[in-house]
């Protein structure tokens, strides 16, 4: 049975799906797929090709955002993952091996869009413990909001205004 680890209303993680999951993603609600595991990494899974089919004949969108666990924390990686956030329908399913690169995708963005402390409290409401990342969230964090991200404003602005990320929008005085 697939886990799904729901971080908001809008956005869920877990392990690598299979070919019947797809099915069951979108009885369950989601309307995209978002795979964070490269083609060539160790192990049996669907490459992007394959998902992607499955996912559209199922119907759903599907992205891929290869994430190497070496790095996670470059500023293009989670650029990328961002615009997959902005650019897919939601509620949106996202997944790697065991769905901790796509949760600490997904709290370096947040980050980027609200108190770390809040980001922190996210994950341990439904079970993540990943304090262990709060510096590395805080560095990434201020790192975005110092230069300019790749993103478009406009879809910077509708992201902080989603609930896509949990919580409440951070003003320019929590910055």
């Amino acid at each position: 049975m697939l886990e799904i680890v729901n971080l908001t209303p809008e956005f869920a993680v877990g392990p690598q799906v299979s070919a019947v999951d797809f099915e069951i993603l979108r009885a369950a609600g989601f309307a995209s797929v978002l795979n964070v595991r490269p083609d060539d990494e160790l192990g049996t899974y669907l490459v992007a090709p394959d998902a992607e089919q499955l996912a559209r004949a199922n119907g759903l969108k599907y992205a891929h955002s290869p994430t190497e666990n070496h790095a996670i924390f470059e500023r293009d990686i989670i650029d990328r993952f961002e615009q997959a956030l902005v650019e897919l329908p939601t509620p949106i399913f996202a997944h790697c091996k065991t769905g901790t690169r796509a949760t600490i995708l997904w709290a370096l963005i947040a980050s980027r869009h609200r108190p770390v402390e809040n980001v922190i409290a996210t994950l341990r409401a439904v079970g993540q413990d990943l304090d262990f990342l709060e510096q590395e969230l805080r560095d990434s964090a201020d790192a975005a909001r110092r230069s300019p991200l790749r993103l478009k404003e406009h879809a910077l602005l509708s992201l902080s205004r989603s609930s896509l990320l949990g919580g409440s929008p951070m003003g320019p005085d929590k910055r």
